[in-house]
């Protein structure tokens, strides 16, 4: 927020509050936002003010109204005329010799206004703070007078998108809130916090409520229960297994025998039988410990809700007296809710645990309440209902001030909400943390936030504030995706996402991003690179990169440049609002499912392929023609066939076929000079071939026949050494490039590089290479083998990319020259 005067032609009153015999505070503006009123948002609406002054009687308030002049209002809803980004000026006119002092938001801005006669005058821009904004005037250090105005966005919809959008950063942190206390909850104790706000118990309530009430049922469907021995006076007839104890009955119950002659109690004379005798029986029950800590946590959710319900009641009977019926509804609505939780809770509590008597004694957790099904469940829930979800230290310092935070907020975690929605799941959770008294929100602009994401594909990372060195300067976009491929190491793609609360209106009423915001992604795909494993050059790692900014109509901006900018070189920009994020979605969907040739396909490269392009992708098969003859009718017929039996493999990368002319059939036309891009390949037999008669007795031979569309010519590729195996593969990017048949080997920039020095260091001494490919004895690509090349008798060796050797001495690209000239010396 900053203070000056406001410049000339915003001359319109907004509001003027004028206390009779003491001063008159006007604030003056545009009446309208221009970005406002071309979004058509915030306009037909109301916004709040509320002034309080010591002596009421004596206030005047005028607010501007639809026709532009000021108009005495008594309530509290009024025209809105405040907005983010807008710059109003404030004249506090006094009419006494008092010291006066305006403050705002707690703040003393009686320095930055200028005092001209007995005027104050200063300006005021609440760049993106919206709601409330609360002014104080003070005079000689007593408060006298309070405003409070709304402040409304220009960019989105106060009403919905703005609350919608608060509501769905809660949901989620909350839900993520609960994921991780999902696994964590059994390292914790049992500790019933006195610190939990009711707004914290009630959105933890209506998330697991549903699971609480699915446990609580299947525990009285199934109870834990034990065998207890239980003993009683019974008929002897009645008895089943008399206990030891009827002895001890008998002896003091003699009353209880009876003379039989054939009783088997003795007496001196007599014998005597038992009328009565304790019985000992065996009786199942559920009254043990683990179904008492049960009910014991079900009343004691039974207990919060009854407060959380007299709080209600004593907060509607209060705003009654008032006649505020602010949000009556929905109290009236929560408290439906809450007394329907409870009588249920009782109603379960009536029928499955009636029988259990109360916990008494230290509250421990039993094994069963780590292992049985249902008590594992109602513990893990009433763990929940019982922690503090803190997360002031992060949302809600930021809002609802800041809203530029808030969306940069919101879009990351709409980012991750899709993510999950796609079947990833949550491996670490690296922006929240964990404190005693609950878990709390780590984004902000200060650290690197992540959460981390799986499927048996892809590894994903999506980064908040990620800073990324590199050889001119830092960048930090607001949020990264980091697609890691489980299956390929070399698979590894960034892309950009960041959030810009700008919009830009054109002159024919097209909305869309702020051009700037656009040139910022070109900067960090251009910016942010690494360096290759060779230190030689630099990659760009970043595959796409776009702006995201609140707009809500998706279908309206597909027709945009800057929507269709990204099927051309994956920049542009979306539109992100509650309930606009299909584009997005449409989007992350295709990057994280693509396989990485398509991915390095959608991607700007510097020349016709980047690195992977020129010396990994295979795409390019290298085939020997017979002679003249068969050469002739290729070209003219567009195709090519070999005998399946001397083919071992067709690679499904290859995209193009060149032709072989060798030493021996072509003499001065030998080499490489056409290619074809592939059409079909299918099997037949040879004498199926109409245009090259074939042999004696191979005309049922099965060939593999490859259609072409077309033939192209080429520089000369000149043979070195033996030609081709009949069948071999190279790049395209090498083919158009190379030479000779030595380059179209080349596996890495590094080995091109080297093999540019040999190159002229031959030259110059006259001098040939050779070069042998040496297996490691690995599994590893036949490109990523260890190359050797002599040249003239000094062996120069290239591995895996990035390591040098002349003659088994170790070097760098810089000095490998001088080594083998040094070398070719001695």
């Amino acid at each position: 927020m900053k203070m000056g005067l406001l410049h000339s032609g915003c001359n319109d009153k907004l509001l003027e509050i004028d206390c009779r015999d003491e001063f008159s505070f006007t604030f003056s503006g545009e009446s309208i936002n221009k970005k406002a009123r071309d979004l058509s948002i915030n306009i037909n609406t109301t916004a709040t003010l509320t002034v309080a002054l010591e002596y009421k009687d004596k206030v005047i308030v005028k607010v501007i109204s639809d026709n532009g002049e000021l108009a005495k209002v008594d309530g509290h809803n009024v025209k809105p005329c405040f907005y983010e980004n807008g710059k109003y000026q404030l004249i506090l006119e006094v009419k006494d010799e008092s010291h006066y002092e305006v403050i705002h938001m707690g703040s003393n801005l009686n320095n930055v206004f200028q005092k001209i006669s007995n005027c104050y005058i200063g300006m005021i821009d609440f760049s993106s703070d919206i709601g409330l904004s609360n002014f104080i005037n003070n005079k000689d250090g007593k408060d006298i007078l309070s405003i409070d105005i709304e402040v409304l966005p220009s960019k989105i919809d106060y009403q919905k998108d703005y609350r919608d959008i608060m509501n769905e950063v809660n949901d989620e942190i909350y839900s993520l809130a609960f994921a991780l206390m999902g696994k964590t909850y059994l390292e914790t104790r049992l500790v019933d916090t006195k610190h939990q706000t009711n707004a914290e118990f009630i959105s933890i309530l209506r998330c697991i409520f549903d699971d609480l009430e699915g446990a609580i049922k299947r525990i009285i469907a199934n109870p834990k229960h034990n065998v207890e021995t239980i003993e009683s006076i019974r008929r002897v007839e009645k008895s089943r297994v008399p206990s030891r104890n009827t002895i001890s009955y008998l002896r003091k119950h003699s009353g209880m025998l009876v003379e039989n002659p054939n009783g088997f109690i003795k007496g001196k004379d007599k014998n005597y039988i038992a009328t009565m005798v304790v019985d000992k029986r065996k009786i199942t029950t559920i009254d043990i410990y683990e179904n008492r800590f049960v009910k014991y946590m079900i009343t004691n959710i039974i207990k919060r809700l009854n407060v959380v319900v007299k709080n209600i009641v004593i907060n509607m009977i209060s705003n009654k007296a008032s006649n505020n019926g602010d949000n009556t509804d929905d109290k009236v609505e929560l408290h439906k809710f809450l007394k329907n939780k409870i009588s249920i809770l009782d109603k379960h509590l009536k029928n499955g645990f009636s029988n259990v008597s109360n916990l008494t004694g230290k509250k421990t957790m039993s094994l069963v309440f780590q292992m049985a099904p249902g008590y594992r469940e109602v513990y893990k829930k009433y763990i929940m209902l019982s922690k503090g979800l803190a997360l002031g230290d992060g949302l809600y310092q930021m809002t609802p001030k800041k809203l530029y935070l808030l969306y940069e907020m919101w879009c990351y975690m709409k980012i991750h909400h899709i993510l999950t929605d796609l079947g990833y799941t949550v491996e670490e959770y690296g922006i929240l943390k964990y404190k005693d008294n609950g878990f709390y929100l780590t984004l902000s602009q200060d650290s690197q936030a992540k959460m981390i994401y799986s499927n048996k594909k892809n590894r994903l990372e999506l980064w908040y504030n990620k800073s990324y060195s590199s050889p001119t300067t830092n960048q930090r976009p607001d949020t990264v995706l980091n697609i890691r491929n489980l299956n390929n190491k070399d698979d590894n793609r960034i892309y950009i996402f960041d959030a810009k609360y700008r919009i830009n209106v054109d002159d024919k009423g097209l909305v869309g991003p702020v051009e700037d915001d656009i040139n910022v992604m070109h900067r960090y795909r251009d910016a942010i690179v690494s360096k290759l494993s060779n230190d030689v050059q630099f990659k760009y790692d970043t595959f796409g990169a776009y702006v995201m900014f609140p707009y809500g109509d998706e279908e309206k901006f597909k027709e945009h440049d800057f929507y269709k900018s990204i099927e051309e070189v994956n920049i542009g920009a979306f539109p992100m609002l509650p309930g606009s994020t299909k584009l997005i979605t449409k989007q992350l969907k295709k990057i994280i499912e693509q396989s990485t040739l398509d991915a390095r396909n959608d991607r700007v490269v510097i020349d016709e392929y980047d690195d992977y392009g020129k010396f990994k992708h295979l795409n390019v098969m290298l085939a020997n023609v017979k002679d003249e003859q068969h050469l002739k009718e290729y070209k003219k017929n567009l195709f090519y066939h070999i005998p399946i039996a001397r083919l071992k493999e067709v690679r499904e990368s290859v995209e193009y076929i060149a032709f072989y002319q060798s030493m021996t059939k072509f003499k001065q036309e030998a080499g490489i000079r056409y290619y074809g891009k592939i059409k079909e390949w299918k099997e037949y037999r040879r004498g199926e071939c109409t245009e090259i008669k074939s042999s004696a007795g191979t005309e049922d031979d099965i060939y593999l026949r490859i259609n072409l569309e077309s033939i192209e010519e080429i520089d000369n590729i000149v043979p070195i050494q033996t030609g081709p195996r009949i069948v071999n593969y190279t790049t395209l990017y090498l083919l158009k490039s190379a030479e000779s048949t030595q380059e179209l080997k080349v596996g890495s920039s590094l080995e091109l590089e080297v093999y540019k020095i040999l190159k002229k260091v031959a030259k110059e001494k006259v001098v040939k290479i050779k070069k042998i490919d040496k297996d490691k004895g690995t599994k590893t690509d036949k490109r990523d083998k260890l190359k050797e090349y002599i040249i003239g008798e000094v062996a120069v060796e290239v591995a895996d990319g990035n390591m040098i050797k002349v003659n088994g001495v170790e070097v760098n690209i810089k000095g490998l020259e001088d080594s083998i000239l040094n070398n070719m010396v001695n």
